[in-house]
């Protein structure tokens, strides 16, 4: 079984340098001629193999091997499962480039789809016959019913396709559902519970604060979706995102009360996977304090009106908060530690990758808010872009090069 996990992390991180090397593209893109690309049709590769090839594949890896027990994990259905999503993501991301959506990149995402629903049916499934704190399994079980309702923005863009329609605003109903469920409901309920089970693991018990955090984490996912909807302008529609604002303010004041009270420095062998995790745990704070803010009026209509600010938001929670997240856990299972020591160089360079995007994004944005734009910072991003991309190639290489320590005990670098 072990095997197998280590076949699957390991080409989600060859995924990983995948997305960086369309992002990079992406960027060159907006800097120079390149009459082959389509910039629209790449960024459809992007995003859906980053979804897919890259995050998808990485959680429900560790959802199979970190939660469920042998009797279940081992079971072929997953390895099924885990093949259908690489294939579907592989189909979108070789596809879309070239021809954005039609027949044959079509045919894939929808096949995305059915494996995501096969896998939340699976799981879901497993996960109520084995024993769990109810919070874990509060945040799992959620974390699957948002990932299987994120299809409902593909279907209103098939839809929108089939149609020939030239509604934008359905079209933005869309994207913005897709993202939401994703994001806010799959991304994130999915790595907490993967951090909770670690923490019952490392044995520190989940009580009755955590417990109210899960429930309010998991019943603001619904509700808080229409703050990505109130440029309709409806008043019902800001009701029920204030009603999503509220649970999400009381989930993380119960976060906050329980983390500040956590060691999490004693909880790792790795000091670069505890500043992952740290940087993570603190960019999850921030995505959803960020996610509140846009019901004031003044503040939703900048943001989702200044393209840098959404693309730096987004990247915030995929980058600094889901990546860094899996990341550290694969340094923290050992999967970069050779004699005894962890390779850290990989992870310096994309961390600067990211730190340095999600800054010259957060200038960017204040610049045409503020009328102060510069071109200089297309340049910039394109170097961070390649940053990215090369610190994504050097995970890749350590990954697949570096023979996992198995039964060798874990030096703490701590003390190095």
């Amino acid at each position: 079984m072990k095997s197998k996990k280590d076949f699957w992390l390991r080409l989600c991180l060859l995924n990983l340098s995948i997305v960086a090397l369309f992002g990079f593209a992406l960027r060159s893109k907006i800097l120079f001629p390149i009459p082959w690309m389509d910039y629209r049709h790449m960024l459809s590769a992007h995003s859906h193999f980053a979804f897919g090839g890259w995050v998808g594949l990485s959680l429900a890896t560790l959802l199979i091997y970190n939660m469920l027990p042998p009797a279940f994990s081992a079971r072929r259905v997953y390895q099924w499962i885990l093949a259908g999503i690489q294939v579907s993501s592989l189909g979108m991301a070789v596809s879309f480039p070239f021809g954005g959506y039609y027949s044959v990149s079509i045919v894939f995402s929808t096949l995305f789809i059915v494996v995501s629903y096969w896998f939340g049916i699976v799981y879901i499934r497993h996960l109520l016959k084995i024993s769990l704190p109810p919070t874990i399994r509060m945040l799992a079980i959620t974390a699957l019913l948002s990932l299987m309702a994120s299809a409902i923005g593909p279907f209103m863009l098939s839809y929108i396709m089939i149609t020939n329609s030239t509604d934008s605003i359905l079209y933005r109903d869309a994207i913005y559902t897709f993202l939401h469920f994703q994001y806010n409901g799959f991304f994130t309920l999915a790595i907490l519970a993967l951090f909770f089970h670690e923490l019952v693991k490392r044995g520190l018990e989940l009580n009755v604060t955590m417990r109210r955090f899960a429930i309010f984490l998991s019943q603001s996912v619904l509700p808080a979706l229409f703050l990505s909807l109130l440029w309709h302008g409806n008043k019902m529609y800001y009701i029920i995102a204030a009603v999503g604002c509220l649970l999400v303010l009381a989930s993380l004041l119960y976060f906050f009360s329980f983390i500040r009270k956590v060691d999490l420095r004693s909880l790792y062998t790795s000091k670069t996977a505890w500043f992952l995790s740290v940087f993570s745990l603190a960019s999850f704070g921030l995505k959803m304090l960020l996610n509140v803010g846009t019901i004031i009026p003044q503040l939703g209509h900048a943001v989702y009106g200044d393209r840098p600010v959404i693309i730096g938001f987004l990247h915030l929670v995929f980058l600094a908060f889901v990546s860094f997240f899996i990341l550290g856990t694969v340094i923290e299972e050992k999967y970069f530690t050779r004699n005894g020591r962890v390779i850290r160089a990989p992870f310096y360079v994309f961390g600067a990758g990211v730190i340095a995007n999600e800054l010259l994004l957060m200038l960017q944005g204040l610049g045409i808010l503020f009328q102060t734009n510069s071109d200089a910072y297309s340049w910039l991003l394109w170097v961070a872009s390649i940053i990215l991309f090369i610190g994504g190639i050097m995970i890749a290489v350590a990954a697949y090069q570096n023979k996992k320590a198995t039964g060798e005990p874990v030096a703490s670098e701590y003390k190095a």
